[in-house]
């Protein structure tokens, strides 16, 4: 298991779920006091597969010729999840595809381009695999049944289950401090139990 508590890892339960618009609240206030990597990570079952995000997808993903892919975002207008990231205020943005069964290669090429001592925050279920980060959390869209299968795997890791209605959080991002170069909630709540989540049909 990889340590790197100067990540923040940021899972979700289910679709739409508010993790990129909780990380990019996260990175405009704390981005005028310290230098935030925005990282994406997506995890591909199978080489020419299905599309991880479910329907027939763009192929983007699937048609990666190694067993990684590791990439610079430079877009910071755009609609996309790294996209939104940089616009935010990250000083840098990467987003890694990587086959599902070299997720431990990806993740030290993901951190060695981040730097082992620089703050991050990634978006990744699969991830929590491999990296044990400084927080974990993940988020589910309130009234949305059912958990996806790569969050079932690492949902009990979760530091905290933060709910989204649409409009608001449960768990507000002025309750996440950096504290020594590293993650930390502010609340010290105990970890919450995978149990209380019903799995996906």
């Amino acid at each position: 298991m990889i340590c790197a508590p100067h990540m923040l890892m940021i899972g979700a339960a289910n679709r739409n779920s508010g993790k990129t618009t909780f990380a990019c609240a996260l990175i405009r206030r704390l981005a005028a006091a310290a230098s935030i990597t925005g990282a994406k990570v997506t995890a591909i079952r199978e080489r020419g597969g299905a599309c991880p995000r479910g329907g027939a997808g763009c192929g983007v993903c699937t048609s990666i010729e190694g067993n990684f892919l590791l990439t610079e975002e430079t877009d910071g207008s755009g609609a996309k999840d790294t996209q939104r990231l940089l616009g935010s205020g990250a000083h840098r943005v990467f987003w890694l595809r990587v086959l599902h069964a070299d997720i431990e290669a990806g993740a030290h090429a993901l951190l060695d381009a981040v730097g082992r001592n620089s703050l991050v925050i990634c978006e990744s279920n699969s991830l929590r695999r491999v990296v044990t980060p400084g927080v974990f959390l993940v988020f589910q869209h309130a009234g949305v049944s059912g958990v996806k299968q790569s969050a079932r795997e690492v949902i009990a890791h979760a530091d905290r289950i933060v709910r989204f209605d649409g409009r608001a959080f449960d768990f507000g991002p002025e309750r996440i401090a950096v504290q020594n170069g590293q993650w930390r909630l502010l609340d010290g709540e105990d970890r919450v139990e995978s149990t209380q989540y019903r799995s996906a049909p």
